[in-house]
């Protein structure tokens, strides 16, 4: 059922056997897989079913001014739903050497595998709503074209890897009905967790103080878990700070909020490729499902030139930053205009403005810029998006005379880089607001240049037409990069996992080490974020989670699938 704060009394308690914190695809996975077991689930979701001014407010933060990052509200939505909200729907999983130990990457390597993953993987795309699990276009398209530029695939650039579009969905709308129906779980819509609270035991959280429009109250639970995403994990983390763990919890070896990873992303290079009517750079479409192929350098080249996994494909030329597009900057100036004028005297709509003017002139720049040039794409756009499956973006004209070279590139783990808590900025709530400080290494930039080479040597060796690259270019494109850097809502690795307490914050099946009931589900528990957009595999890490947190409820059981969502039939076998 999904519940409001007129069905909850100021100072109650609720009961429940397991506690999900967040609202986003994470926890709405887990509250799905567990939502036909007879046992009591309460989802604490953070916000309504569309975002608030105040809301958005409480996601503001800190950007450590020598470490450029985008304002802490500007890609996380406060809602029920979450970052699906407004996501854009490409899905991709990670490889299989995302998961292993790799001597020259530190701190490399999960303790699960990409088969363990992988019956997840297959459930998660159900979920996501991607029609097959199947990324290779040889098996999901065998008579189409094998390559995008034909001649250039070698055995250590490969362009049959896929992604497939989700229509998008936003979880929460997608998923309502079930949610509503089940007689097991309660989402709490527009509450919020003040704190993780710890009594009378230094190995478990007995309950959460949450406030509910304006409404005080206390959920207690068996177990809980924190799925509330990159950012806010490790915050309310390291703000529910004690006398058992008094620099936060799940934090006795400092590693609550290290290790902050997004994906070095943009265009650079651009091509003018030969026979412009064998380019295969169109979507295609599997059995309605939107895919677009990509290059990929295979593990063992990655392994033999050291690279971090870094995939390339065709878009538009360099001309806009990175995810800001033109219709990202109009969302994001419309946003945050209504922001301001929502506010309740003129005084704070003008403290509003002087708080979110540096930003709303960046985008409006990028809005006037590239506006009138990308007109009658929008116009594109607007129309195929009216389809509930709708195009993922529009694609340059083949005549295009420079296709931009769009890249995305894994972040290397650097205790370094990290979210931490403000000394001095608090919310709403009197919580301490999060401080970002993201940190890119030489490893970072020499793996994007290293690519780039091996892709435009080989383009060029074999004649397939003109480019205009330069190794110092990048360079110095990368440097304007990081000084204006865009983490596309990418937020991963900041309660990561590890076999060694030493080294992670979570087991391998995502427990706070020195916690018996607490969990943490979500991209922040990835120990690397290899080259692929984090959603799919959060979903199948959240639903693997799920399984685990399910066991003790169906004695001598052991789980063969997911729910059939739909059917909301769950499968064990003895």
């Amino acid at each position: 059922m999904i519940r409001t704060k007129n069905d909850i009394q100021n100072g109650q308690v609720l009961q429940a056997d397991i506690c999900l914190i967040g609202g986003g695809p994470a926890a709405i996975s887990i509250a799905l897989q567990l939502s036909k077991l007879p046992i009591n689930v309460v989802v604490i979701t953070g916000g309504g079913w569309s975002e608030t001014s105040a809301n958005q407010d409480l996601h503001r933060g800190v950007v450590s001014p020598t470490e450029p990052h985008e304002p802490l509200e500007e890609n996380r939505r406060r809602q029920f739903g979450g970052a699906s909200a407004v996501w854009g729907g490409r899905c991709i999983p990670f490889e299989p050497i995302d998961f292993k130990p790799r001597a020259w990457v530190p701190d490399s390597g999960w303790p699960l595998s990409y088969e363990t993953l992988m019956p997840y993987y297959r459930q998660a795309a159900q979920l996501c709503q991607i029609g097959d699990f199947s990324f290779s276009a040889h098996d999901t398209f065998p008579t189409a074209k094998r390559e995008i530029i034909n001649g250039l695939d070698t055995e250590d650039i490969v362009s049959y890897p896929l992604e497939r579009w989700s229509p998008p969905i936003n979880f929460a709308k997608a998923y309502k009905t079930e949610l509503e129906r089940s007689e097991s779980v309660q989402v709490l819509l527009d509450a919020h967790v003040r704190a993780l609270q710890m009594q009378d035991s230094s190995e478990r959280i007995s309950h959460v103080d949450v406030t509910m429009g304006g409404v005080s109250f206390t959920v207690k639970a068996g177990s809980f878990v924190l799925a509330a995403g990159g950012i806010e994990n490790p915050r309310l983390l390291l703000a529910s700070a004690n006398h058992y763990f008094p620099t936060g919890i799940g934090n006795q070896h400092d590693n609550v909020g290290r290790y902050y990873m997004a994906h070095l992303d943009g265009t650079y290079a651009e091509l003018n490729p030969k026979n412009r009517e064998e380019l295969l750079v169109d979507f295609e479409r599997d059995a309605g499902v939107y895919c677009r192929r990509r290059w990929w350098i295979p593990e063992a080249t990655q392994t033999s030139r050291k690279l971090l996994n870094t995939i390339f494909f065709l878009y538009h030329p360099n001309t806009t930053n990175g995810h800001r597009d033109v219709l990202f900057s109009s969302r994001y100036v419309v946003k945050s205009l209504l922001s301001i004028v929502s506010q309740k005297s003129v005084g704070k709509a003008l403290r509003k403005w002087q708080e979110l003017s540096p930003s709303v002139r960046e985008h409006a720049g990028i809005i006037a810029r590239d506006g009138l040039t990308q007109i009658p794409d929008l116009i594109q756009l607007g129309l195929k998006r009216m389809a509930k499956r709708r195009l993922p973006f529009v694609l340059p004209a083949k005549n295009t005379t420079y296709w931009g070279l769009y890249f995305q590139a894994e972040q290397r783990p650097n205790r370094a880089s990290r979210v931490s808590l403000s000394s001095s900025a608090r919310d709403a709530f009197g919580m301490p607001r999060a401080e970002v400080s993201i940190s890119f290494t030489e490893d970072d930039i020499e793996s994007v240049v290293d690519a780039h080479n091996l892709f435009v040597d080989n383009f060029r060796k074999k004649n397939l037409g003109d480019v205009r690259y330069s190794e110092q270019g990048l360079r110095e494109y990368l440097d304007r990069q990081i000084k204006s850097f865009n983490s596309a809502a990418h937020h991963i690795g900041t309660t990561r996992m590890s076999d060694d307490p030493q080294t992670g914050v979570v087991d391998g099946n995502s427990k706070v080490y020195g916690l018996d009931n607490l969990y943490v589900a979500g991209s922040s528990v990835f120990p690397t974020g290899g080259h692929a957009n984090p959603t799919l595999t959060l979903v199948a890490q959240a639903l693997r989670l799920a399984d685990h947190l399910r066991e003790p409820f169906i004695p001598n059981k052991k789980f063969a699938g997911a729910p059939e969502y739909g059917n909301s039939v769950i499968q064990i076998t003895d």
